[in-house]
This record gives C-alpha cells, sequence and structure tokens, in this order.
C-alpha cells in the first residue's frame, strides 16, 4: 500500500509543474508587445505608435528622399527605400515626423508615441506645466516634445492613479 500515497504525489507534483508552465507562458504572452504596434504602418497622417527598441516599417504611398524626426531622442527614422521608412522607439515619448520627396513636398507628417512594452503615456496637467509619464507596473517620467515643464527628478513619486487608470 505505500505505493497508493507516491501515486498520489506524484500527480500532485505533476499538476503543480503544469500550473507553473501555464502562468509562465500567460506571463510570457502579456510581457510580448502588441503585434499591432510591429506591423508595417500604411499611413501619412495622424499617430503611429512605435516600442521602445523595437523596429517597425512606414510604407508610403509615394517615393521620398528625406526624413525629419522631431526629436532624435525619443525615436530614429531611416530611409530603407524610397517607400519604406524604418521607425525606431528609443525612449518613451511623442515625436514628429515628416517626410518629404526629392522636390521638397510633404509626403507624410505623423506623430510617433514612442512606448514601452506593454505600457502606456499619460499626461499629467499641473500648475507648472505637463508632465508625461510611460506606465506598466509603475509609471515614470519621459521625455516630450510638447512638455511646457521638464519631468519631475526621477526619484520623486509618479502621479497617483484613479482606479480608471487615468491621473
Amino acid at each position: 500500500m505505500r505505493g497508493v500515497p507516491r501515486l498520489i504525489g506524484a500527480g500532485w507534483l505533476v499538476l503543480a509543474l503544469m500550473a507553473c508552465t501555464a502562468f509562465s507562458a500567460a506571463q510570457a504572452a502579456e510581457d510580448r508587445p502588441p503585434s499591432t504596434a510591429l506591423e508595417p504602418a500604411r499611413q501619412t497622417e495622424g499617430v503611429v505608435k512605435v516600442i521602445v527598441d523595437f523596429a517597425r516599417p512606414l510604407i508610403l504611398t509615394r517615393p521620398a528622399s528625406t526624413v525629419i524626426i522631431g526629436n532624435p531622442a525619443i525615436a530614429q527614422a531611416t530611409l530603407s527605400d524610397d517607400k519604406t521608412v524604418i521607425l525606431t522607439g528609443k525612449t518613451p515619448g511623442s515625436t514628429n515626423l515628416i517626410v518629404m520627396d526629392a522636390d521638397g513636398a510633404e509626403v507624410a507628417n505623423i506623430i510617433l508615441d514612442v512606448v514601452a512594452a506593454g505600457g502606456r503615456l499619460i499626461t499629467v496637467d499641473g500648475g507648472s506645466g505637463r508632465s508625461t509619464y510611460s506606465c506598466t507596473e509603475r509609471c515614470d517620467p519621459v521625455q516630450s516634445g510638447d512638455e511646457t515643464s521638464s519631468p519631475p527628478p526621477p526619484n520623486s513619486p509618479p502621479p497617483p492613479l484613479n482606479e480608471g487608470g487615468e491621473p
């Protein structure tokens, strides 16, 4: 009869290993960047989301020869060919991208929102100006080309959020 308790104990061990594996897979899926932020964008105006340390192609409708990034500390843009711009997020924040053709005519003018994987940007309007934060498990101050004041020092606490996740 000693063999029966060992089988029951082994069953619990297998069940615990299966639960840990399922939890790890769910956590990995949650940490993976959303596919829409990695797929090629086919737009010439509006907002394009880019993830920090990931590249994303922007497909243009017309040939281009020049790309201009408003704040190169936030994002990088490189012409891969005359109709493809490769966007790379460098640090969370917002900036703009202007693409021009050989004659200097505008091909695209878009806003780039660069976010941490799984994060979102929150802007707090205060009496002394605006501060933007990239929030995942915690909120970190970010650079933005349109802020009217610099974010607080890194050791200052992030703004409190209500139950809906808004400041």
